[in-house]
């Protein structure tokens, strides 16, 4: 959440964005980019395209509802926001996301867009509002000290869960590469490791499907309110389709035991256009087969594979829960710099406040 701050109350609309004017969208997307990239370190923000044909096919995404809206004084977009609305689980989430550029803070846009989303929740009947915010550096003290933070705590959420942010320059030096490759080998003596790009292979949907089933039930969520999801092999599929419909790249690394089942599997996404920078999503490894090393091994292969297709790329960046002592021990010995925190917030929502 970007902080916000009217121009002159009375004259400033919010209102949903009409995805058909494209002066309107690109206005609202400038705004967006602008305000997220504000205070930021190495900040990474969602493609222009990625996220305009994610809401133009809105009414065709079964997972959630997502609406845009701005702020608007005249002609002007002085702020930019999303709302997500789950539509099978945790439908009692509302997830919001507020974007004011730092020229427009600080004089009433970000509290009348919140005012906005509020309500529009509260009509559908959700019961809890969910937002995150960025924060430049590393520590308890970065959510106060920045914009979001501070805006966020103003408008009643209370933080629920801390990740960190880190970033790892790619390619990663062969040498590295290669004596981890020699080390991961050691310790995983039978498994093996399939990968591929782009949609994943029908064959593996079912297994894959179950191992982000129990990936969503093992992730640390501190506090957060929301329930595991449960996906099946169309779910996986079709959100994956979504994914490469909005220009990311898929790179996918599965690892097998000796009978050739699957045990674990990690997911990179490559940002569409020109961008140099990828999105490292799910890691997980069954609990029954760690501490052999099979995180790093599909990790490195996966860079692999990164290498091999999209070679212009610089930059992984991925988010991993400061009590995730594992994940955070192999991602510093593959290179990754913390950079920021994210913080999950979170507030009731009655019916009159």
């Amino acid at each position: 959440m970007a902080s916000g701050g009217v121009h002159d109350p009375a004259r400033m609309e919010i209102r949903r964005l009409d995805l058909r004017r494209h002066d309107e969208t690109d206005a609202w997307y400038r705004v967006l980019r602008e305000a997220a990239s504000a205070h930021r370190v190495a900040p990474v923000v969602v493609e222009r395209e990625a996220l305009l044909t994610s809401l133009r096919s809105n009414d065709g995404n079964p997972n959630c509802d997502r609406r845009a809206y701005g702020a608007w004084c005249g002609t002007r977009c002085v702020g930019a926001a999303l709302l997500v609305l789950p539509r099978h689980d945790n439908t009692h989430l509302a997830e919001i996301g507020i974007a004011v550029p730092p020229h427009a803070r600080r004089r009433g846009v970000g509290r009348a867009i919140f005012d906005r989303l509020r309500d529009a929740a509260r009509q559908e009947g959700r019961t809890v509002l969910a937002t995150e915010v960025d924060a430049a550096g590393i520590g308890p003290h970065t959510l106060t000290a920045a914009p979001g933070g501070r805006f966020a705590l103003a408008c009643g959420f209370s933080p629920k869960h801390t990740e960190l942010r880190l970033v790892l320059d790619v390619p990663v030096p062969e040498e590295r590469l290669r004596a981890l490759e020699e080390t991961a080998a050691k310790r995983a003596t039978e498994y093996h490791v399939v990968g591929w790009t782009g949609l994943p292979p029908l064959d593996v949907l079912g297994p894959f499907a179950h191992l982000h089933t129990l990936m969503d039930a093992d992730v640390p969520t501190g506090e957060l309110s929301r329930e595991p999801v449960v996906y099946d092999a169309e779910r996986v599929l079709r959100g994956q389709e979504r994914l490469v419909e909005q220009g990311y790249g898929l790179v996918t690394t599965l690892i097998r035991d000796q009978d050739d089942s699957p045990v674990g599997y990690t997911t990179m996404c490559v940002m569409g256009g020109d961008n140099q920078e990828v999105l490292q999503d799910n890691t997980f490894v069954l609990r029954s087969r760690r501490g052999r090393g099979l995180g790093m091994l599909s990790k490195l292969s996966n860079l692999r594979l990164l290498s091999e297709h999209h070679p212009h790329v610089r930059h992984v960046h991925t988010w991993t829960a400061e009590d995730n002592d594992a994940m955070r021990a192999v991602n510093q010995r593959l290179g990754f710099r913390p950079v920021e925190t994210m913080y999950q917030l979170e507030r009731a929502l009655d019916r009159s406040a």
